[in-house]
């Protein structure tokens, strides 16, 4: 169906509801001194719409509400279009409705708030001694700031023409705010209060680990057997070991630093850290029965006596480099 006219010989809602009750599917565009603004239906229901001088109407009825505010204007209906983005469908009726109405409420609002470019400014003097706000009326007193435009301050708010022009007028009648013409050399858009501004944005910072080392680093922790463990176990006893964290504050000179007197691994020799770090993994995995064999090992004072000793590790253990940990015991006993 061809259709296509001035809103001066018919009117908005006329079109809206003969292509309802034709359940037409296709876009209804408009043109007029305001700008411009669609309506798409899909079998004579609205799935969207979009007024281009008002980005912050995003609901039918807003739209709408927008477009019947065309007091001349040009429409043509074009039944090919489809809709970019379908939303839920609308009611030709209820929505033209609940459009009127703010149409009636503009009327109102427009004799106070006849323009976006009034200048909005702080009260000099408060109506009563107090006067008692809430949280968002607050924010929007604040918005204020030392002056902006009606628009300046829907801006900042993200409020249409219509919620914005309510808002002021709400301000206006409280003694909070006073409206007035935009001084001279004021910006039409104000700065943007912090109270309003977006938090800052932290991009992530991604840490590369470094490569392992064939060997522990010279001031790798030193590793200690208690001489006398727990007589029970129940599992691996932290306790029958001492980590020793390096020592930081030592100078750094060509001459090499004495070792604890309980050290059980010259840190500055590479093999020996190796072997060290070997042996924690190692202790660390030791079921309950080896931990004690091992602690019985450590108390020996042979080498017979600490073979026999680790013989009684179960073959279901891990394996044990039972070489380098008897050459660990003779160092700390040695």
């Amino acid at each position: 169906m061809a259709l296509q006219g001035t809103l001066e010989t018919f009117a908005l809602p006329d079109v809206l509801r003969l292509l309802a009750s034709t359940k037409k599917s296709g876009r209804l565009h408009l043109t007029g001194g305001r700008g411009s603004g669609s309506i798409w239906l899909a079998d004579g229901e609205i799935v969207n719409s979009e007024a281009g001088h008002a980005p912050m109407a995003d609901r039918a009825d807003e739209v709408v509400f927008e477009l019947l505010r065309f007091k001349e204007g040009e429409f043509v209906f074009d039944d090919d279009a489809v809709a970019p983005e379908a939303g839920s469908p609308a009611q030709v009726d209820e929505t033209l409705t609940a459009a009127e109405a703010m149409l009636d409420e503009w009327k109102s609002i427009e004799a106070v708030v006849p323009s976006l470019d009034g200048w909005v400014s702080l009260a000099a003097e408060l109506p009563e001694d107090e006067v008692t706000i809430n949280g968002d009326r607050w924010s929007q007193v604040v918005a204020v700031g030392g002056g902006i435009t009606v628009g300046g301050l829907g801006e900042i708010l993200a409020l249409g023409e219509l919620p914005i022009s309510r808002t002021v007028k709400e301000l206006i009648e409280l003694g909070l705010v006073s409206l007035g013409e935009r001084p001279d050399g004021a910006p039409i858009r104000a700065e943007v209060s912090p109270v309003f501004e977006a938090a800052p944005v932290f991009e992530p910072i991604s840490f590369e680990p470094e490569a392992a080392e064939s060997a522990p680093p010279a001031d790798a922790p030193v590793l200690t057997v208690v001489d006398d463990p727990p007589a029970e176990l129940s599992a691996f006893d932290p306790d029958a070991l001492v980590i020793e964290p390096p020592s930081f504050g030592a100078s750094l000179t060509d001459e090499e630093p004495a070792p604890p007197a309980h050290a059980a691994v010259d840190t500055t020799d590479e093999d020996d850290l190796t072997d060290a770090a070997e042996i924690a993994r190692q202790l660390a995995n030791l079921s309950p029965k080896a931990a004690r064999a091992v602690a019985a090992a450590a108390k020996a004072t042979t080498e017979e006596e600490r073979e026999a000793a680790l013989a009684e590790v179960d073959d279901d253990d891990e394996p044990i480099n039972r070489g380098l940990l008897l050459k660990f015991l003779g160092s700390v006993n040695g």
